[in-house]
């Protein structure tokens, strides 16, 4: 039976904290950063009742693996301002062990590098004052976990115009200041590695989008993530290809709800889809300078489907 004060760890996430409320069958779990998160109670378990656990005859002793705590997710870009005009591009892995990059620049290989966990490097210089002239710029991404597995491969075109390049600006957690900032991974189409190799950058991408969520402008103030309201042809798409579309029309609304200094905004998910759920709630957890506190919205109206979620 969970209980006030006990460690607990989350079942359909990789994460852990303290038990810190109990109301009904949802319990607030509080994670290292000092978020609570609400989760059902069936939804934690324990740790000492995994690690107390009776072994039997045949079961193999468990052997309890150090863990490097993640604080940020992701991979992503940053132009930084070296003075007036001069712009410095770099590339920052907070996702796996280590990335393969290969950067096109108008559809030539300019640079091929590794990006080892939690560093950057730099891609490049650039002056803002030919900002029309840069090239479009295709990353493509082969994240590698430490058993030397690699993880499906990802490519993501950037080709900003003014309106986002600008919006863009913020703090970056990895240099410690703002800069013109990008995330490359939460909004991208999984590739095989087959199909990597027989892409063609030119060809238009096959899912259209229904422009029901305006990615450029100030958000609704509800925003649904079914996936059916955010592009036709869904049936087409597969189960990761269709979590990647409604996580990148979440992350792109909050940043814009902020951009336009709207004080709260509320997600629509859906009642049974606990999974993409917590994958916001984790996603929350981690953009501090973005959200002030995030709770699950008015349950009359949607009936325990939907985050609100108030911004600084």
């Amino acid at each position: 039976m969970i209980k006030l004060g006990d460690k607990v760890r989350f079942i359909n996430e990789d994460m852990q904290g303290v038990v810190t409320s109990i109301k009904g069958n949802t319990a607030g779990v509080t994670i290292e950063d000092d978020f609570e998160i609400p989760v059902l109670i069936n939804e934690v378990v324990k740790i000492n009742d995994i690690l107390d656990k009776p072994k039997q005859e045949d079961e193999k002793p468990i052997t309890v693996k150090p863990k490097y705590i993640k604080i940020h997710h992701g991979i992503h870009i940053a132009f930084d301002r070296i003075n007036e005009d001069k712009l410095e591009l770099k590339i920052h892995n907070s996702e796996a062990d280590w990335i393969m990059v290969a950067v096109y620049q108008n559809q030539q290989l300019k640079h091929q590098i590794n990006v080892e966990l939690e560093t950057n490097k730099s891609i490049g210089f650039f002056n803002i004052e030919q900002f029309n002239k840069w090239p479009e710029f295709t990353f493509v991404i082969t994240p590698i976990n430490e058993e030397f597995k690699s993880i499906n491969t990802i490519v993501k075109k950037v080709r900003l115009n003014a309106k986002e390049f600008h919006a863009s600006f913020k703090q970056c957690y990895f240099l410690g200041k703002q800069a013109y900032t990008i995330r490359l991974d939460n909004d991208v189409t999984s590739l095989s590695l087959k199909k990597l190799q027989e892409k063609d950058f030119t060809e238009p991408i096959a899912t259209k989008s229904k422009n029901t969520i305006n990615l450029k402008d100030k958000p609704n103030q509800v925003i649904d993530l079914h996936a059916e309201n955010l592009a036709e042809n869904i049936d087409k798409l597969g189960a990761q290809e269709i979590l990647d579309l409604q996580m990148n029309a979440f992350a792109q609304s909050l940043e814009m709800a902020h951009v336009h200094k709207m004080k709260s905004i509320i997600f629509i998910h859906g009642v049974g889809n606990h999974f993409l759920k917590n994958k916001i709630k984790n996603y929350l957890s981690t953009q501090k300078e973005l959200v002030e506190r995030y709770a699950d919205a008015d349950n009359l109206l949607y009936g325990g489907g939907a985050t609100e979620v108030w911004l600084r």
